[in-house]
């Protein structure tokens, strides 16, 4: 089937990508797809071994910027996609408008630049899996069994104090000891249903998710402009990026981006005008655009 339901490419759109490619002397490469069908997984295997087919003749060129919006998918497929881009440059640039969320985030750990618009956003590392719930549903954050373990333990240890202190008020006698007798056991008779609910296979499977990003993560990072930095700094990063943030459309902008320690950059005037064009006019936009042949949008799969 196509790889993606090509947008005619508008002169307009044209013209910003040869003034760009000549002004900074590289190759755009799109990668846009909000296009896609919403809720679908927008970086798949499939669709990344459809562009490296589609590409496998490009010259390798000295700069390559990536034309980036994309909410996320398969963490294996965007490793892959970076790879490949980085091998056919000396020097790999992103370049985000709107959105980079989810594993396009992690193909940003593999640039050597980043560059933002004022309101372009990244997101978590937080892979998107199968919702052991509603299979037929959108993907969830694999975060969110984790983020709801957290709440049921904080919740548990409320729920223990509020028992012992009621004790404590109507029983002020009580021993100690046998406070925490009487209140242990009815604590854990009521939380047990509420953890019964969690599965412990799809939580495996949720952190095991999670672990792929943070070592596709350590990968990119040591292959780009982050190769100098130690194994502990760049795990120090990749960790925030998969843990520390509270939700999947949690906004890292540019402010942020910076203070975390990416190699971040705010767009001048010329690149929000041509990004404006490009990304803010494709909605599908995949690969490198070749002029009378325009860009790997013609992909078979």
């Amino acid at each position: 089937m196509p790889a993606s339901i090509p947008d005619p490419i508008p002169d307009d759109v044209k013209d910003a990508i040869i003034r760009w490619e000549k002004r900074e002397n590289s190759k755009i490469f799109g990668f846009i797809t909000t296009g896609f069908p919403r809720g679908r997984t927008e970086i798949t295997k499939q669709l990344v071994l459809a562009i490296r087919q589609d590409c496998r003749d490009f010259k390798p060129t000295d700069t390559i910027d990536v034309a980036l919006d994309s909410s996320g998918g398969d963490a294996d497929a965007a490793y892959l996609l970076v790879t490949f881009l980085r091998y056919k440059c000396k020097k790999l640039r992103v370049f985000i408008r709107d959105w980079a969320k989810s594993a396009a985030t992690l193909m940003c750990l593999g640039a050597d630049e980043i560059w933002m618009s004022e309101t372009g956003e990244m997101g978590a590392l937080d892979a998107q899996i199968e919702d052991p719930r509603n299979p037929q549903e959108l993907p969830v954050s694999a975060l969110e069994q984790f983020r709801a373990m957290d709440y049921l333990k904080r919740y548990s240890y409320e729920m223990l104090d509020s028992y012992v202190n009621l004790l404590l008020k109507n029983l002020p006698s009580m021993r100690w000891k046998d406070i925490y007798s009487e209140s242990t056991p009815f604590v854990t008779h009521l939380m047990s249903s509420l953890y019964q609910q969690i599965d412990p296979y799809h939580l495996g499977g949720s952190y095991r998710a999670l672990d792929v990003a943070v070592e596709y993560g350590k990968r990119l990072m040591k292959r780009g402009t982050y190769k100098d930095w130690n194994d502990d700094k760049i795990t120090k990063l990749v960790n925030k990026l998969t843990w520390e943030y509270p939700s999947h459309s949690f906004a890292i902008d540019y402010i942020e981006a910076k203070e975390i320690g990416l190699n971040a950059n705010l767009f001048d005037n010329d690149k929000a005008n041509d990004m404006d064009a490009i990304i803010g006019k494709m909605r599908v936009f995949l690969g490198f655009y070749n002029g009378d042949k325009e860009s790997t949008n013609d992909n078979k799969t």
